[in-house]
């Protein structure tokens, strides 16, 4: 009680510190408006605002509204839309635009307007695949989900691999979401890339602070990613070929401009493995037979029956599998090791939009995800083999309302769950097929009322939301809680302001991670009245100075965390004599704090980016490491990213652009053995093995013991890596071309993964070298 009170105080004081600097009035450099079709009314999303160098200032929302700040009092902008004519426009500072755009009568020639960046601020950065093209990646392929890992506050799991890690959070802390609706697993191939195909991404936003209330279910970082309008125009498409995928796209009309549809996929070549291994491994010769299989497909279709109402429904599915089989050899058992993962989702929408500034959409989707990991040793008279894997299935019902009164946004709504969670461990015998189940006896149900508010001012601003949960697990426990969701920007001076923000979330299920890599391969529970949910509290301060060229941020934060999971040994789950994973899962509590600091150059032929992060994470758990805080796995105190673009060529029909990118970090921490030592004999052991010959390593394993360090106390060398890429684009009438070659890991340096001691001496994993890509794109 007394805690809660506490926090509570922490609440209201924050609140009032920002309301009572709010009341402050500082003048020039904001801009909002509104963008509207001049012959229907209606509104227009999508919109992009660009300066007359071709700097994004930023996009309109399902509302058609946009917002962003700029130092000068007024401001001359592009408007870009798909099927709108190109607009000039004169914004003024302080003074709401009310903006249309004319649809186009004829075709034109296409143009493409490569942006710079988008207004940020520091806990908050909103981006497009534009933003993500030339980064170096070891599939080729454009990513989105590439850009939260190059931002402070964020750590790397496995080199190469798309698990992140959030200001002391979990990788499964945070929170991926499709229009709303959440992905599971968001990573193709060992985590190398991810399964959104570049062409359905609108905007994505990535938001580690000041979350946005209608969210929830997480309690580390929330990327939302907004997918394209169909174009209503002519037919559009593109291909890609990369050395591991192919890809492509294809979009336009229907039934005049009412029906608009896109498609888009990609899939595995017939046999990538060769690649595969060369990429991830430095063994010259891999025997065996190996099969890997990747697809991802997206289809939408979008209708709209008048200005005031619209309706949308897309699906969206992918799929990982790799086995690898072991070449067969006489007197020598074969192992076959299988991995898999799947997600599957389906969305229906109606937006309806009966006045200027109200919006309701309602929605329901349905999706679910699928994991598998199997090991199996078999020979002509024996199998053996543990199979661990879970699946979780979610149906929800939103509901979402937003509205504009005065200077004040404000949204509600209403969100309904029911999840059902399957986490399972099999092993296999030749005698028996044993089960360890852990799925819960009935489904989980979650239902939540939200509702939030920002208010911007001519420079500075208040955002707040409250989100109530209602919970009840599988065995019909109830649980309640209320997340409050703050943030607050105040003006110093014309390029100078303040943020604070305070989060409290809450998490209704649990990530158990088995392997440290960033895999989509953990097991999935839901939360429960033995294993509660998962809350953090964080707060955050800092500074913006922002230019029209240079954005530059500089702030600290502390993360409290209670309610985590772990895994009392993660090799348990790897035992076929294991009697229940649940026996083994550890519940205790995290703390995390640090100082972050993101510059970026926006303008000129040389853009580019730096962000470092100087920050601790602990754990502490009753019955690990004595009771006493340990490092996190992915304690990492120094993080520095560098990425930058140069543009070496742009002329009306062709365009060369270098990219290069540096990574330098501290290592992660891990738990080495420090000493061994001889024990007693087991009783009887003598009697046991005499009369027949036994291994020298019977006797060794039966009688040496190892000394561990403390949990994670050794910390690995220092992490460093440039990537090199640099992209040629051919624009011609009706057909452009782009053929982008990379370097990941141009120094060849080996990267420490793990270290291990192995005949008397101690020995390096590294998993990744040089290895060099190229992607081909044709758009027409």
């Amino acid at each position: 009680m007394a805690q809660h009170i506490r926090q509570t105080g922490v609440t209201g004081l924050l609140l009032g510190l920002v309301l009572l600097l709010g009341l402050q009035r500082a003048e020039g450099q904001h801009y909002n408006g509104r963008i509207r079709d001049r012959e229907t009314a209606r509104v227009v999303s999508g919109v992009e605002v660009l300066t007359m160098q071709g700097h994004r200032l930023a996009w309109t929302d399902g509302q058609g509204q946009f917002a962003f700040d700029y130092s000068v009092d007024s401001l001359r902008v592009i408007l870009l839309a798909d099927g709108y004519r190109q607009q000039v426009a004169l914004l003024r500072s302080g003074q709401r635009a009310e903006l249309t755009l004319d649809p186009r009568r004829t075709e034109l020639r296409e143009v493409t307007v490569v942006g710079r960046g988008v207004t940020r601020g520091n806990s908050t950065f909103g981006y497009s695949p534009a933003d993500v093209k030339g980064f170096a990646t070891l599939a080729g392929e454009v990513d989105v989900m590439r850009y939260p890992q190059i931002l402070p506050g964020v750590s790397q799991g496995m080199e190469g691999g798309m698990g992140f890690y959030v200001r002391g959070g979990g990788s499964g802390n945070n929170r991926t979401e499709l229009d709303g609706v959440p992905i599971t697993a968001p990573t193709h191939l060992f985590g190398l890339f991810s399964v959104f195909h570049p062409d359905i991404v609108g905007q994505s936003t990535f938001q580690m602070g000041g979350i946005t209330a209608s969210s929830g279910d997480f309690t580390s970082s929330l990327l939302q990613i907004r997918s394209r309008r169909p174009s209503s125009g002519r037919t559009r498409g593109a291909f890609a070929l990369s050395p591991l995928m192919v890809g492509g796209a294809l979009e336009g009309r229907l039934i005049g401009d009412r029906l608009s549809y896109q498609v888009a996929g990609r899939s595995s070549l017939l046999r990538p493995e060769y690649l595969l291994l060369k990429a991830l491994s430095s063994e010259e010769g891999v025997t065996g037979d190996f099969n890997a299989q990747v697809q991802d497909l997206y289809a939408k279709l979008h209708y709209e029956f008048s200005p005031q109402h619209s309706a949308e429904v897309w699906l969206f599915g992918s799929n990982d599998y790799l086995a690898y089989l072991g070449e067969e050899e006489r007197d020598v058992d074969r192992n076959k090791v299988t991995i898999g993962w799947t997600n599957r989702a389906v969305k229906a929408s109606w937006i309806y939009t009966p006045q200027d500034r109200l919006r309701l959409e309602t929605s329901v989707y349905y999706t679910d995800h699928a994991t598998k990991q199997g090991q199996h040793s078999y020979d002509d008279k024996d199998k053996r083999g543990l199979v661990l894997g879970s699946t979780k299935s979610e149906l929800a019902l939103r509901s979402h309302l937003t509205t504009r009164v005065r200077s004040i946004d404000l949204g509600a709504g209403i969100d309904l769950r029911r999840q059902h969670f399957h986490p399972m461990m099999q092993s296999l015998s030749l005698e028996e097929t044993r089960t360890v189940d852990g799925s819960p006896r009935g489904g989980t149900t979650l239902a939540s009322l939200y509702a939030e508010g920002d208010y911007k001012a001519t420079a500075y601003g208040l955002q707040g939301g409250l989100r109530y949960d209602l919970f009840r697990d599988a065995d019909g426990h109830i649980f309640h809680n209320l997340d409050v969701r703050l943030k607050g920007q105040v003006p110093l001076t014309r390029t100078l302001r303040l943020e604070a923000t305070y989060d409290r979330l809450t998490q209704y299920q649990h990530t158990l991670e088995g392997l440290p890599v960033g895999w989509a391969l953990d097991l999935l529970m839901p939360a429960s009245r033995r294993f509660r949910p998962e809350h953090s509290d964080q707060w955050y301060l800092g500074g913006v100075w922002s230019t029209p060229t240079f954005y530059v941020t500089i702030g600290g934060y502390y993360r409290h965390l209670t309610g985590l999971t772990a895994n009392r040994s993660w090799l348990n789950h790897f035992s076929q004599r294991n009697v229940s994973w649940e026996q083994d899962v550890l519940t205790g509590r995290g703390r995390s704090y640090g100082l972050e600091v993101w510059a970026e150059k926006r303008q000129g032929r040389l853009t580019g980016s730096l962000s470092y992060t100087l920050s601790r994470t602990t754990r502490t758990f009753p019955e690990l490491n004595g009771g006493r805080a340990y490092p996190f796995s992915y304690d990492r105190t120094h993080i520095l990213n560098v990425q930058s673009r140069y543009e070496v060529l742009r002329t009306a029909r062709r365009e060369q652009h270098l990219s290069l990118a540096g990574y330098l970090t501290s290592g992660s921490t891990m738990t080495i053995p420090v000493a061994s030592y001889q024990a007693e004999e087991l009783p009887f052991w003598n009697a046991q093995v005499s009369g027949g010959s036994s291994s020298y390593l019977w006797d060794y394993h039966a009688t040496t013991r190892t000394q561990m360090s403390s949990l994670n106390a050794y910390r690995l060398p220092a992490y460093m890596r440039f990537d090199l890429s640099y992209a040629f684009l051919w624009h011609r009438r009706r057909v452009s071309h782009e053929l982008t070659i990379g370097i990941y890991n141009i120094l060849n340096r080996k990267n420490p993964y793990l270290i291990f001691y192995e005949r008397n001496s101690w020995r390096q994993l590294s998993i990744l070298s040089l290895v060099p890509s190229v992607r081909w794109e044709m758009r027409f």
